[in-house]
């Protein structure tokens, strides 16, 4: 949109289709916008590689929103950025492969500083995934009530099931139901602990690629 400085006869500044008005060294000028060119709209190798790993880290990032949400709202207040754009900068830098394809085994869904599960396992169950870890914490210890996350990704469908507020450390095991019309395929899974008061999250574990029943 221009705007129109002394009337419908006067200059403009702005944009009026593929012309630009502007001030110069005191006078007004007008030009016509620069055309892109090819090589700027195929990019280079480089920009188209940061591109194709962008539309992965999007697509996979909009199935399991609602987890990096919590999983990365501390890291996105800290950086006063959304909980989604935190997690895509992480994941862009550090969960690809040499191909450039994402590597499930790098990807973060929730990062922190609180202690993460110790010795986590997860096993298939007659309602989906079953998943282990080992409590050292005592009983009467704040640790001991941190709640369980708990994540697992069918990338064929492109499908979560997800947990944020599970089980209590202290509880050693957790169910992930998986519904019975996505059984049988593959899942990514992951598991973190965050704090009863949201004010802490540990970093994810990814603990490998599970068939479900």
């Amino acid at each position: 949109m221009a705007i129109l400085n002394d009337g419908i006869n006067g200059v403009f500044t702005g944009k009026v289709g593929t012309v630009v008005g502007y001030q110069l060294n005191g006078k007004w000028v007008i030009r016509s916008l620069p055309k892109s060119s090819i090589k700027n709209r195929v990019g280079t190798s480089k920009q188209q590689n940061c591109r194709h790993k962008f539309v992965q880290v999007q697509h996979f990032l909009s199935r399991v929103l609602g987890f990096i949400r919590v999983g990365f709202n501390l890291e996105g207040r800290a950086g006063q950025i959304s909980a989604h754009n935190a997690a895509k900068s992480y994941n862009m830098l550090h969960a690809f492969d040499d191909a450039g394809t994402i590597d499930y085994s790098k990807v973060r869904l929730t990062q922190g500083i609180l202690p993460g599960p110790q010795n986590a396992a997860v096993q298939v169950s007659p309602k989906g995934l079953r998943f282990t870890w080992e409590n050292s914490y005592e009983e009467n210890t704040e640790r001991a009530y941190d709640q369980v996350m708990l994540m697992a990704f069918n990338e064929k469908k492109g499908h979560a099931c997800y947990l944020v507020s599970g089980n209590r450390r202290k509880s050693r095991a957790e169910e992930l139901a998986i519904p019975k019309d996505l059984s049988g395929d593959h899942y990514h899974v992951w598991i973190s602990f965050i704090s009863d008061d949201r004010n802490s999250i540990s970093n994810s574990l990814y603990l490998g690629l599970m068939e479900s029943k």
